[in-house]
């Protein structure tokens, strides 16, 4: 009588942690189809073939496609903010005051994908709004990206807000998509054009003044140059 008492706990104990891996599997799996597509390429059969798991696991662990797309969403801020967070203890581990270069690439590592193309990653933020559950995923997910981004900008005691450097970062990029830029080239343009207008601001009125600190930046800091038409490649979907 006693061993099976025991066995029971033990046995459904497994039987929980299998179904709880298993269940993370096919919300990781969603997260990389969104990541790559959007919201609207996630599908219960293509989430299933993803995570090498049957069609009825998509339905069986979930109360249905909402609760599957926001915990999926979860996980891509999740994501982004597991980046800045690493490079905010990098940050608070520094001996030295990095030089403009070090801090660019410092902002840079926290809030651009570390490698491209960079057009998966921006397509499916844009088509994000196309998923109140993944919205709302990324919107409760974005405290914590932009604490720690400000705990990077703190750090390099750069005079920006955390939603002012992720802007700037995303607005880059977008551009630079558009325009057939380098991305990561671009982005770090603008970082430094608005790291160096912000501390001259904060000087005393000299040869830097408001109305010539625009000219001088755009002489001084021009952005990358775009590749001959015949050169240019064509950006790809690849997620990052």
């Amino acid at each position: 009588m006693v061993c099976p008492m025991v066995a029971l706990p033990v046995a459904r104990a497994a039987v929980t942690s299998k179904g709880s891996a298993r269940r993370q599997t096919l919300i990781d799996a969603t997260a990389e189809i969104i990541r790559e597509s959007g919201p609207s390429a996630v599908t219960h059969r293509g989430v299933a073939q993803r995570a090498g798991c049957s069609l009825s696991a998509t339905t069986y662990y979930f109360a249905g496609m909402d609760e599957l797309l926001y915990e999926a969403g979860l996980v891509n801020i999740g994501l982004w903010s597991e980046r800045a967070e690493h490079v905010a203890d990098k940050v608070e581990s520094l001996t030295a005051a990095p030089d403009m270069d070090e801090t660019v690439e410092l902002l840079l590592a926290a809030t651009l994908p570390a490698e491209g193309p960079y057009l998966g990653h921006y397509v499916q933020l844009l088509l994000a709004n196309e998923s109140a559950p993944v919205g709302r995923a990324y919107r409760e997910g974005r405290q914590r990206l932009n604490a720690a981004v400000d705990r990077v900008v703190h750090g390099l005691g750069v005079p920006l807000t955390p939603e002012m450097v992720i802007a700037v970062v995303d607005g880059s990029a977008v551009t630079a998509l558009s325009e057939r830029r380098d991305v990561r080239l671009t982005a770090a343009t603008m970082l430094r054009r608005l790291i160096y207008q912000a501390s001259m601001l904060r000087k005393p009125a000299g040869p830097h003044e408001p109305e010539n600190l625009r000219s001088h930046i755009a002489q001084t800091m021009p952005l990358p140059s775009i590749p001959e038409e015949e050169d240019a490649p064509v950006p790809r979907m690849d997620t990052v």
